[in-house]
């Protein structure tokens, strides 16, 4: 929380603003790594949990390739332990995210023992089960609400399920009035949408969000090679050009987190600083309870430990040696007028392709 607090107040100075942005980064990784030296590092912006791989939608391009429930999923007892540790630990936030959560049938249960240890809960859902669930959903304290939209209503069904564009919107509407202070639309974007993103804005910002996120499509999960949503370099320009653009007072637009690095390609960063939190501030417990570092990379040979075998807490403090030492130095990272800023980008993106979307920036249409 005291980075998340210090990142609002030195972006509001004049002074140290412009080199606030500019080295984040390090800055960030280094007062997390000075935490950890003394013992004191905790992943303080959330822990993600992927309670089920099981989702009622097959989205074409899910990070985690979620569809059917895997055969050895946490147990009821077992995520209660899980939250149990977390709590121990002092940790406030949880998000809760798979697949689709909400298909889960003891998620309820989960929550409401979560809620009277201390945590607070993220919601990261595809919103299509949220009205047929909301007399039981209302009764958690949450501190982010998160669904996704693909695309004008036609096309966002199209992709998903019918009706459920009006089901993510309602959702929104339904966590806005119950006071949820963040409230987020995600959008992949990629070649089969990019034309849609001017008339999709007046739509979010006619919505409940107050935070929207714009994702180039991440080459991972069931689009691990982008096929038919593949992008080039003026894809991405369009997207970078499209942010700086478009500010709205009740609606705070940023590129996903992941991919926020862009901004410095073209001389000044886009909405919130990069900086990559894996093993650091945040990480993912897989529904096998395979814990990793990256809350894009769902893939157990990055596995860190399993709470089946040793407590979260534990894995916490003794594991994420290849995010806390000296990070890996990529070779398309070596001679990079960039480095110093973006401090080898995402984790994710070079660990499996020992590339950023530097090469794409560049890339010709």
């Amino acid at each position: 929380m005291f980075i998340d607090i210090t990142d609002g107040l030195l972006q509001k100075l004049p002074l140290v603003k412009n080199y606030y942005l500019h080295h984040a980064g390090k800055l960030k990784r280094d007062v997390c790594l000075l935490l950890h030296r003394w013992n004191l590092l905790k992943p303080y912006t959330f822990v993600e949990w992927l309670a089920t791989y099981e989702c009622n939608i097959c989205c074409p391009f899910c990070e985690a390739s979620a569809g059917k429930a895997a055969e050895n999923e946490l147990t009821t007892h077992e995520a209660i332990a899980l939250i149990d540790d977390l709590a121990n630990m002092g940790i406030k936030r949880l998000v809760i995210s798979g697949g689709e959560p909400l298909v889960r049938r003891d998620l309820m249960d989960i929550m409401h023992y979560g809620n009277k240890k201390g945590l607070r809960f993220g919601l990261v859902t595809n919103s299509y089960l949220v009205d047929t669930l909301w007399d039981r959903l209302k009764q958690f304290d949450y501190f982010l609400y998160f669904t996704s939209i693909d695309g004008l209503p036609e096309y966002h069904d199209g992709m998903r399920k019918r009706g459920s564009f009006g089901k993510a919107m309602e959702a929104l509407d339904l966590f806005a009035a119950l006071g949820v202070r963040t409230r987020i639309i995600n959008t992949v974007l990629h070649s089969d949408n990019i034309g849609q993103l001017e008339e999709l804005y007046r739509l979010v910002t006619s919505s409940a969000a107050n935070r929207w996120h714009i994702a180039p499509i991440a080459n991972v999960g069931r689009c691990d090679d982008r096929g038919k949503y593949g992008l080039d370099g003026r894809i991405l320009k369009n997207i970078v050009s499209f942010i700086r653009h478009h500010h709205h007072q009740d609606l705070a637009i940023d590129l996903a987190e992941a991919c926020s690095y862009l901004g410095y390609f073209d001389g000044q960063p886009v909405g919130k600083p990069f900086f990559c939190g894996a093993g650091l501030t945040r990480c993912s417990v897989m529904p096998d309870g395979e814990v990793v570092g990256c809350h894009t990379i769902y893939d157990n040979r990055w596995s860190e430990g399993n709470i089946r075998d040793k407590a979260f807490s534990q894995i916490w403090k003794q594991n994420f040696s290849r995010f806390r030492e000296n990070r890996r130095l990529y070779d398309s990272c070596r001679d990079c007028i960039y480095l110093k800023k973006c401090r080898g980008g995402c984790w994710s993106e070079m660990e499996l392709h020992n590339a950023c979307l530097k090469s794409v920036w560049e890339k010709s249409t």
